[in-house]
């Protein structure tokens, strides 16, 4: 019997297969491991994280920090977290809103404010969804057809962000 588990133990132990090791992950891999399901990677600015100025790119970008200006990323995904402060006028394809978003947004696709998500400013897009417990403040402008992004980050960023009294 205890030889049994000794030459168990044995093999088990030289066994010339190893077991899997985990490897660092390039920014083109997601946690599936399959690189052709996204090859463009997520950004992700921090909750520490503090950017003033114009954030353009051509990756999806998460907020958790604060972020003051402009952003552009007009062929990606913009999600605003919970911790997220936005002061910023917005250009994505789709916008997804749980924390603070002062500004102008224009979105080609859809605009989903989220439970506690909190708007103040105008938005244009073809689909705009408030959920149950989203705030906003402002004026919606809904087409059919896709927002066109002739206006250049520039133009973007002389819209007046004034707050309704």
């Amino acid at each position: 019997m205890f030889t049994t588990k000794k030459s168990e133990t044995t093999t088990s132990s030289t066994d010339a297969t190893p077991k899997a090791t985990p490897r660092a992950m390039n920014n083109t891999q997601h946690s599936t491991g399959n690189a052709s399901q996204n090859s463009t990677g997520k950004t992700v600015i921090s909750q520490d994280c503090f950017i003033k100025g114009e954030v353009s790119g051509t990756n999806d970008i998460s907020i958790f920090g604060r972020v003051d200006g402009i952003i552009s990323i007009k062929d990606n995904i913009l999600t605003i977290e919970k911790s997220g402060n936005v002061k910023a006028n917005i250009i994505a394809k789709i916008v997804n809103i749980t924390g603070n978003v002062t500004g102008n947004i224009d979105a080609n696709e859809k605009i989903i404010i989220h439970e506690n998500g909190n708007v103040t400013g105008d938005m244009n897009a073809p689909k705009i969804i408030l959920k149950d417990g989203s705030y906003f403040t402002g004026n919606v402008s809904m087409t059919n057809a896709k927002v066109e992004f002739k206006a250049d980050a520039n133009k973007a960023s002389k819209t007046q962000m004034n707050k309704p009294e």
